[in-house]
């Protein structure tokens, strides 16, 4: 009999009350797993992303585009493009999901200004960035704590400007014309709220709109998934499956099918497909 697949180890835990208007959680990805191409999926939220095993490189789509190397601690902008990913063995990635204030707080600007990008964290937040640095041999707990202590002293440095709100529960659950629902509740006129939600998400309601929805259908589509729908209990709002399949091969360049296949060999990631088939960097 062949060896078992390896299966991460992902830990997700919620940030503490105070921190729950910025962070979303705190993540520890640790696998060792043969190196291997594969396709990142969209993200519609930011993250602080810590690699502390071996580098990791990333690739956009198309013909023309090169493989590099992502700094150590990088601020990851809203994904709303599949890439691709590589890292040579061993992952050992720490990392926290930001809220659109807890980004704009900690950047100093909209979340618009690193849609599908990627910035070393020193860069924007230089003080911030040296106290999450950490080693292979720090345990998560331990990080996570000094890392809550951190953000803690980074917030309350910032001024707290909340940014423009995008109701995510109504475009993620909502039917009919949400854009036109959202406007209204923000008191905005429909123009209006299309150009500050541009202005905030560095994309159109729509566009934001359709990556929430194939986001929840990625963590209904998991068999354990680490990261669950916050609104289970709301079905996703497509016409039928034949949209819901369309939507999500439009986003994510695969079948909800071929997701489910990638995921019963016990990989726990939510947002990656390994693709063999995709040559590495020449380099790594």
């Amino acid at each position: 009999m062949g060896d078992k697949p390896s299966i991460p180890a992902i830990r997700s835990v919620p940030p503490p009350a105070d921190l729950a208007r910025f962070v979303e959680a705190f993540v520890h990805r640790d696998e060792i797993a043969p190196p291997g191409v594969v396709r990142l999926l969209p993200e519609p939220r930011a993250t602080i992303q810590i690699s502390r095993a071996v580098p990791y490189y990333l690739r956009e789509q198309g013909v023309t585009a090169t493989w590099r190397e992502l700094p150590r601690i990088g601020l990851w902008g809203p994904r709303h493009r599949w890439a691709y990913g590589y890292a040579d063995g061993h992952l050992d990635t720490l990392g926290l999901g930001l809220t659109p204030e807890g980004f704009h707080a900690l950047a100093g600007r909209a979340v618009a200004s690193l849609v599908d990008a990627v910035a070393p964290l020193a860069d924007l937040a230089p003080t911030l960035a040296a106290a999450l640095r950490t080693s292979a041999a720090e345990p998560f707990d331990l990080w996570r704590a000094r890392a809550i202590t951190a953000l803690r002293i980074a917030f309350a440095a910032k001024p707290q400007n909340p940014p423009f709100d995008v109701d995510r529960a109504l475009l993620a659950t909502g039917e009919g014309d949400v854009v036109t629902q959202a406007a209204e509740a923000a008191g905005l006129s429909e123009r209006q709220y299309r150009r500050r939600f541009r202005e905030v998400c560095g994309v159109a309601p729509k566009t934001f709109q359709r990556a929430l929805r194939v986001d929840r259908m990625l963590r209904q589509l998991h068999q354990r998934p680490w990261e669950a729908d916050a609104y289970t209990d709301i079905p996703i709002p497509f016409s039928d499956q034949p949209h819901a399949i369309r939507e999500f091969r439009a986003l994510t360049g695969l079948t909800p099918s071929a997701y489910v296949a990638a995921k019963r060999t016990g990989d726990a990631t939510l947002r990656s497909v390994a693709m063999p088939d995709i040559t590495p960097p020449p380099n790594a």
